[in-house]
């Protein structure tokens, strides 16, 4: 009797406003490179109460321009994954320096991220150590409560993945999801390599 076959998974960087900026790296990319990919599943930042109402008015650029509409168009089942509908920059201070410092990083991040330009290098290994860098930074600008906010979120979104996996396996399922949560998230992902083989998003 053959074994089941072990879900692949990939995960693929994106950079939200940025997208509509003149960089290789944009919208049209984005819908591009995963419409080439056509993963059986992709597990995106919108949370299942606002996608089954189609109420992409708290989603990110990459949601409603981009993986939408790939969706609409292909047999790719979107998967729901995102906790809570807050993102990475509404865990920022609301006033007072500490709210200047991380406008001062979110600009110093916006930087690299222009000058990674492409979709291979915003998912390489040294734009990832930037990234990693700069939202430890910010990240410690923030109160203890919302660190741990965030932190809570990106757990519970790795096992709003890990359910996916149990639950359909054996695909090719590639996780789309901001920069920002990448140091977070691929973490909490290999502690369950058991459970699926991780491929770069250009093997997927």
């Amino acid at each position: 009797m053959n074994p089941s076959p072990r879900t692949r998974l990939a995960i693929l960087g994106t950079m939200s406003d940025l997208h509509s900026q003149p960089i290789a790296y944009d919208l049209a990319c984005l819908r591009k490179v995963v419409a080439d990919m056509a993963p059986d599943l992709l597990c995106a930042e919108i949370t299942m109460d606002a996608w089954e109402r189609e109420d992409f008015s708290r989603a990110s650029i990459e949601i409603r321009e981009a993986l939408a509409p790939i969706i609409a168009s292909t047999d790719i089942v979107l998967i729901p994954v995102a906790p809570t509908p807050k993102q990475y920059a509404d865990f920022a201070p609301d006033s007072g320096w500490k709210r200047r410092l991380v406008r001062t990083f979110e600009r110093l991040l916006q930087w690299g991220q222009i000058q990674a330009d492409d979709v291979e290098s915003v998912n390489g290994a040294w734009f990832g150590a930037f990234c990693h860098t700069v939202c430890w930074m910010t990240e410690s600008l923030w109160s203890a409560k919302d660190r741990a906010a965030w932190e809570k979120q990106n757990e519970e979104l790795a096992e709003n993945i890990l359910r996916a996996v149990e639950r359909d396996g054996g695909r090719r399922m590639l996780v789309a999801v901001q920069c920002q949560r990448l140091h977070r998230l691929i973490p909490l992902l290999h502690t369950h390599e058991d459970l699926f083989t991780i491929v770069a998003y250009q093997n997927l």
